[in-house]
Parts: structure tokens; sequence; C-alpha cells
């Protein structure tokens, strides 16, 4: 039997695009797919075309499952939510993917995450993810996101998100991981799924491979890294403070979880916390080195030590 998918899909607005990334789900190969949808409130024809996309499934998709709930809880607290009821619904559910309404996937996106990661679903969480292939509107090529070369751990989780939650899969252990937070603000769920997962002890695992189209537009919640431009953009973000609010919720929603954390990485979330409150820069500084967090690439890596010393994160 090919392994099932549980594949969360939080809707907002997005009938336009829905019908191609639907037909992108049932061409997934080697792998049965059950989906959960989530519609936050959509003023278009969104539930309508996926109710008919739903009674017209013939390949990949097996199943469809609807969450009932008050519509404007952000993209991010529905994909919790997905998965918090995911694992209630489908207690034999061994495999759980976040799904957004307007990529593209490849065919082998499933399997490789599944090949990948069978081995040592055994030992614990695990957590696959990678690269994606940027497109615009009319989904033609933008380029790749970077390309992390330094292996995924809590000390890169603390500071910096190198998976999108479009790419990431994950069993069952690593979403009862990431589930007790379901009620809980976070940043985004993709950077607290990284962020739990490996701080939990689990493996986590970086496809340099793109198996996605990820498209590019206006109502993109975060958007791609891709292009000076956009490094840019998120260093003048981080000067001004952004950075440092984010910090401060997934600060919180971590401190509430530190039983969740192994000790050598509560160790490292204590540092940072210092290293982000400490009176001085070159105190700062330190705590920041010995939490041993640290950015990809060697350029981030000095904006975030700048930063520090600014407290600015």
């Amino acid at each position: 039997m090919p392994p099932v998918i549980h594949i969360l899909l939080a809707t907002y607005n997005g009938a336009r695009h829905l019908p191609q990334q639907w037909a992108s789900l049932e061409a997934q190969q080697g792998v049965d797919v059950v989906l959960h949808i989530a519609d936050d409130g959509s003023s278009d024809e969104t539930v309508a075309v996926l109710r008919r996309l739903e009674s017209a499934r013939s390949g990949a998709v097996r199943a469809v499952h609807w969450m009932h709930a008050p519509p404007r809880r952000d993209a991010g607290k529905s994909f919790m939510l997905l998965l918090a009821q995911a694992l209630r619904d489908a207690p034999e559910g061994q495999w759980f993917a976040y799904c957004d309404q307007d990529d593209i996937w490849l065919p082998g996106k499933l399997a490789a995450a599944v090949d990948a990661l069978g081995p040592r679903t055994a030992s614990g969480p695990v957590l696959y993810g990678g690269r994606t292939l940027a497109v615009d509107e009319e989904d033609r090529e933008q380029g790749l996101s970077p390309l992390f070369v330094q292996a995924p751990c809590f000390r890169n989780a603390i500071v910096q998100n190198i998976m999108g939650g479009n790419t990431m899969v994950m069993n069952r252990a690593a979403a009862e991981l990431v589930a007790p937070s379901a009620g809980a603000q976070v940043v985004t769920h993709d950077w607290f799924t990284y962020q739990i997962v490996a701080g939990g002890g689990g493996h986590v695992h970086y496809d340099p491979r793109p198996f996605l189209r990820y498209r590019q537009h206006g109502n993109n919640v975060i958007g791609s890294n891709l292009g000076w431009w956009a490094l840019w953009n998120r260093f003048v973000r981080m000067l001004q403070g952004e950075f440092r609010n984010w910090n401060e919720v997934n600060g919180a929603v971590l401190a509430q979880r530190t039983g969740s954390l192994t000790p050598g990485n509560a160790e490292v979330l204590d540092s940072f916390v210092r290293a982000r409150t400490a009176a001085t820069p070159w105190s700062r500084l330190a705590w920041l080195r010995r939490s041993g967090a640290f950015r990809q690439p060697a350029a981030q890596q000095l904006v975030l030590q700048v930063a520090c010393a600014l407290r600015r994160v």
C-alpha cells in the first residue's frame, strides 16, 4: 500500500489558482492523499471551486475533510489548527504536509519526502523541507530560492527559517510536537515547526532539489528570498525592529514549551534570550556566540551580529 499523506490546505480568496494546484495534488506519484481544508472566510468562489474539484477527484486525492471554524484566523493559525484537528481525526495518520493554495507541486514532491525521511521515522520526530522555484502570476519562472548548505538545527532555527511551509512534510511524532501550540500566536507556522522539531531533537532534512513552483504575487504572506532586493529589504526590516518583534513572539511560545526541548537546546534558547536582553553590546554579542545561533549565508550572519549589537534581535 502506498503511504497516506494528510495534506493541510488553508485557503482565502484563492479561486483563480486552486484548479492548477489541485491538479498537481492529484498528480502526486507513489502516495495517497487525504486533504484537510480550512477556508478563512473567502469572499470569492474558493469554496465553490473546491467543492467542484472534490466531487470530481480522480487521482491521488482519496478523501477530503473540511474544518469548520470562525473565519479570519490568518494563514498560520489555520495551518496549526488544521494540524491539530488532523491528528485527532486520523489517529492512524503517519504523514502530514502543509499546502498553500496557489503553488504547483511537481509529481514526485511527496514521494521524495517520504523516501528521505522513511528510514528515520521510527527513531522520533522527522521533518522534510527544501528549495522552491519561484514563478510569477502566469507561472513564468523567476529563479530558485537560496541554497542553504549548513545542516538544519535548532541553533539555526531560532533565528532563521530556511524552509517554506509549502515544502514541509513531517511524521506523526513531529506533528505531535507542533500541535500543542495550535492555539498560540506564532510568527509563521513553518518557522515554528522548524524550531520545535529541531529543538525537540528531531531530524530535519533539507532537500536542495526544488519540487514546488512557488507563485509570487501581491497576496503572498511572506514571499520568497529571491534576489538582492529581497535580502536588502529583510535587512532594513531587521534594523527597523521587525526581527526583534518576531523573536519576542517566537520566544514567548518557546518559553512555554521548554519541556519539549532537549537540555542542550534549552540552553541555546536561554543564551539567546540573554543575547537579546543583556545590558551592553559586548555582552549581547558574547551571549550570542555562546548560544551558537547562526543565519545563512555568511552575510546574513554578519547582519545578525550587527542587529544583536544594536539590540534589534
